[in-house]
């Protein structure tokens, strides 16, 4: 069911393996070309439906932002998070790992340094506002604060499991169904009036 559900996001995995060359770019972009909101906004819905409760362990809530493991997909070799506004402000982190970021809903505020002293002098190098079907990556090493709105829903691809950042906290099983009913109600929100028919409320 998995590999079902992430047929139209295979592309996107060939984004994990992309270097920061200029011109390492994968064969098969054609996801980037747009229109795959709304079927990945129906993968993602499938997906919170069908979640494993005990994904909550590896699920976390930082300052500004909340992760939750929503799928594990051996097939494609990657892991699904969604990722959530959260109480409190984003600090900047040191990325441990390689991720893909797909836009559902939402803006996705990204500010990155060159190295430690820009955050200390406020001073990013790169500031992008990511919208609704925004497709972005990042590297191991990049310095980086993420904001992400209140209405934002996030898909993050990662090869390996995301490492909760200092002052990160685990997930109870409770505070995992709730985020993935937030989750649920934002992204059906985000579909046009005559696809939500179909949708149940957590």
């Amino acid at each position: 069911m998995t590999s079902h559900a992430l047929a139209q996001l295979a592309p996107v995995t060939a984004l994990l393996d992309q270097g920061i060359a200029p011109a390492d770019v994968p064969d098969n972009p054609d996801i980037l070309r747009g229109g795959w909101r709304t079927g990945a906004v129906h993968q993602a819905l499938d997906l919170i439906g069908r979640a494993d409760p005990q994904f909550a362990g590896r699920s976390f809530t930082a300052p500004g932002h909340t992760h939750l493991l929503l799928a594990e997909a051996p097939e494609h070799d990657c892991l699904l998070y969604l990722r959530l506004s959260a109480e409190g402000r984003p600090v900047p982190e040191e990325a441990a790992e390689k991720t893909v970021t797909l836009t559902l809903t939402g803006t996705s505020d990204v500010e990155c340094y060159r190295h430690r002293g820009d955050i200390e002098d406020d001073h990013p190098w790169l500031v992008r506002t990511f919208g609704e079907e925004s497709i972005y990556a990042c590297h191991p090493g990049t310095l980086r604060t993420i904001e992400t709105s209140d209405d934002g829903c996030q898909l993050v691809l990662s090869r390996t499991p995301l490492a909760p950042a200092e002052g990160s906290a685990p997930l109870t099983a409770y505070s995992y169904r709730e985020a993935l009913g937030t989750a649920q109600r934002i992204l059906t929100a985000a579909l046009p009036d005559d696809d939500t028919t179909e949708q149940v409320t957590a």
